[in-house]
């Protein structure tokens, strides 16, 4: 028998079969492969396909980050047009709810006492309105915050301008001894209200308008009315003269000299002439050549129409010469005046007309168009003024 041909021996056999199995096994398909069967992709075919897969994720970062800022920019635009408004809406209060009504008050012609109360609930309101401001959220860069920096100081001054005046009004209208200072103290405090309107329309204003123009915002910008308007109130003189040189009725009041119009052609033919009939002061009659002590600056005028014809604009003041210092005066104009009609016009001296004080009351009648006669046009009174 040959050695091959023994049954028993059977290795090449074992090791055919180990080859083929491990030819089988180099084939099979690993986990990966269960979507399918196949050579893994080559080298250059792996890149592209990685170089897709980061191209999509920077695209949908790209528009991740474009929304982002889209939103951020409108929250920016809402949150100044918002900031604009709130800013806009305070500036125009402090004009009417503090500013107007403290110079009606001022000028209103009442007691200290009076005024003394209604300047203190005006001061309440520009107080509030100091606290309010500093709740507003500036949105923005630096400007912003230098915008609400500037309103705060500004607001800040006006309240503190209130306080103030509250304060003396009452010294300024007493004694002469007493007066000149407070009335020195209540024209600082006009002057930190025009400092606030310059801070406002010269620093708040321009640097919330410019963010608006660059955030592509339009028909938002601020409106910053003045507070003070009339500068006669800057200087002590003459806020002394206009102090109290208000009242009711017979038209508005206002400083200077009487007009004449009696040069004037009448617009109808016939007698044309006003007079002074009477006047009093603190309720009391003055007589012409006689000392009279009155209790109060209050002056009330009888004008009589003593022509044939209507009359109109006539001006009628009052002038008070204060023994060894200043003159004063006030005025008002009667609209209307019917012939033989008489017109009783209140007229309130200003304030440095005070308590203890002497001088002379002139009244003036303004001469009408065509007036020829003026002696009854003008009166002149000795007056002590009292308590």
């Amino acid at each position: 028998m040959s050695f091959f041909d023994d049954d028993d021996f059977d290795e090449p056999t074992y090791v055919a079969h180990e080859g083929e199995s491990r030819r089988a096994s180099s084939r099979r398909p690993g986990l990966g492969g269960l979507t399918g069967g196949g050579a893994p992709p080559d080298a250059q075919t792996a890149r592209v396909r990685q170089i897709v897969a980061l191209g999509a994720i920077v695209f949908i970062l790209i528009l991740l980050t474009v929304a982002v800022n889209s939103c951020v920019k409108s929250g920016r635009k809402s949150a100044l047009q918002d900031y604009s408004r709130d800013v806009t809406a305070v500036l125009q209060e402090s004009r009417s709810e503090v500013a107007d009504p403290l110079f009606d008050v001022l000028s209103s012609g009442e007691e200290a006492n009076a005024l003394q109360s209604r300047l203190s609930s005006i001061r309440e309101v520009a107080s509030d309105e100091a606290d309010r401001v500093q709740g507003f959220s500036p949105p923005g860069d630096d400007r912003g915050k230098a915008a609400q920096h500037d309103l705060e100081l500004a607001m800040n001054l006006r309240a503190e301008a209130l306080r103030v005046i509250a304060q003396e009004i009452s010294r300024a209208l007493a004694d002469a001894s007493t007066s000149q200072e407070a009335l020195d103290a209540i024209a600082g405090q006009m002057q930190a209200l025009l400092a606030s309107d310059v801070i406002l329309l010269s620093r708040t204003k321009p640097l919330i308008d410019e963010a608006l123009r660059d955030a592509d915002v339009s028909g938002a910008e601020v409106q910053a009315p003045r507070v003070l308007t009339d500068f006669s109130w800057l200087d002590a003189d003459g806020l002394g003269a206009k102090l109290g040189s208000g009242g009711g009725g017979g038209g508005s009041s206002s400083s200077g000299e009487v007009r004449d119009r009696s040069g004037e052609t009448p617009s109808s033919p016939g007698l044309h002439g006003t007079s002074i009939t009477g006047v009093t002061m603190g309720g009391t009659q003055l007589s012409a050549g006689a000392s009279t002590a009155v209790p109060g600056r209050k002056v009330e005028v009888q004008v009589n129409n003593g022509g044939e014809s209507d009359e109109s604009q006539i001006e009628v003041g009052a002038t008070f010469a204060i023994s060894g210092g200043q003159s004063v005066s006030t005025k008002r104009v009667i609209a209307t005046l019917a012939q033989g009609q008489t017109a009783t016009v209140p007229l309130t001296l200003p304030a440095a007309v005070r308590s203890g004080v002497e001088g002379e009351l002139t009244i003036t009648v303004g001469g009408v168009p065509g007036e020829s006669n003026m002696d009854n046009n003008k009166q002149t009174f000795q007056v002590t003024v009292g308590g």
